[in-house]
């Protein structure tokens, strides 16, 4: 099995650039940039392409 590269553009926006896993890319983003508290990310807003 091969996984995908997540540090592509193309692999992150697949997993993370959707209204549906709106949830996971907030938690991503908390944790990668060691947020919490009052400083947490608790919405985000997901611009469409056209």
């Amino acid at each position: 099995m091969q996984f995908v590269d997540v540090r592509s553009d193309i692999a992150f926006k697949k997993i993370f650039g959707n209204e549906g896993k709106k949830e996971i890319l907030i938690s991503f983003l908390n944790s990668v940039l060691g947020l919490s508290g009052d400083r947490e990310i608790d919405d985000i807003t997901i611009p469409t392409t056209t």
